[in-house]
């Protein structure tokens, strides 16, 4: 009686750990991370012209609180 008992224990745990192992592997295949590099060079100008806007804008803010300080 109990070795049938550790059987179907370890039955269980071996089909929950193929279940587990499947969902994992399904998930993985729905979710593809974004790659940049498979980008064209249209999306890299516009990212490089994002980030030069966002540093002029914040030397211009830097530079008006200076300013502001100094006055």
């Amino acid at each position: 009686m109990n070795s049938l008992v550790l059987r179907k224990t370890a039955l269980d745990r071996d089909t929950a750990a193929k279940c587990a192992v499947s969902a994992l592997d399904r998930l993985s295949l729905r979710q593809k991370p974004a790659r940049l590099r498979r980008k064209g060079p249209v999306f890299w100008a516009a990212l490089a012209l994002l980030v030069l806007a966002a540093d002029f804008l914040l030397a211009l803010l830097a530079w008006l609180a200076v300013d502001f300080v100094m006055t």
